[in-house]
């Protein structure tokens, strides 16, 4: 099996809320509710170093909100210390996925193949849009390429051999490259 992420990240978090250590949390995750059953997570750096683990003693998920409490973490001024750090999960305890589902994390530094034009570039990352997900491939020397994450054009992935094939729809590679 491929070498694949370890942790993920599933929210950043936010100002702390009231005055017993309550923190806002931003979600970085599609399913939102993962929260609620959460007891431990991993707090990280911007990059990506694990600063501690916390134990959860508190979860409330309202709508697109998340609010949160950690163990030790109980007044405001200790909250505002977590101010803009991440929180992520182990792989173990990351959301179960269907068959044809990938977590974004492990897609990045994939490389791209189509059948017409052959190596497009390595996956750099993964957009968020309304409408579906936007794959951006770079190569040294080129111009970025888009694709839209849709199943008409994404044909294989391949986690083994990090390798995503893909069929480019008529036009698209002209655009970029």
């Amino acid at each position: 099996m491929a070498n694949l992420t370890e942790r993920f990240v599933i929210g950043r978090i936010g100002k702390p809320r009231g005055l017993k250590g309550e923190l806002r949390v931003f979600p970085l995750t599609d399913e939102i509710e993962r929260f609620e059953n959460l007891k431990y997570c991993y707090l990280e750096d911007q990059r990506e170093n694990i600063l501690t683990e916390l134990q959860i003693v508190e979860c409330r998920v309202v709508h697109d909100q998340v609010s949160i409490r950690f163990k030790n973490y109980d007044t405001r001024e200790l909250a505002e210390k977590l101010k803009n750090q991440f929180i992520s999960v182990a792989r173990s305890d990351a959301i179960d996925l269907t068959a044809d589902e990938y977590f974004v994390a492990d897609l990045i530094g994939c490389e791209v193949h189509d059948q017409s034009y052959g190596y497009l570039g390595k996956i750099f990352q993964i957009q968020k849009s309304s409408a579906h997900d936007v794959t951006i491939v770079r190569k040294p020397g080129e111009k970025d390429l888009l694709y839209p994450n849709l199943r008409s054009v994404v044909e294989q992935i391949d986690l083994d051999n990090r390798r995503v094939n893909v069929i480019l729809p008529s036009g698209l590679y002209e655009i970029y490259r």
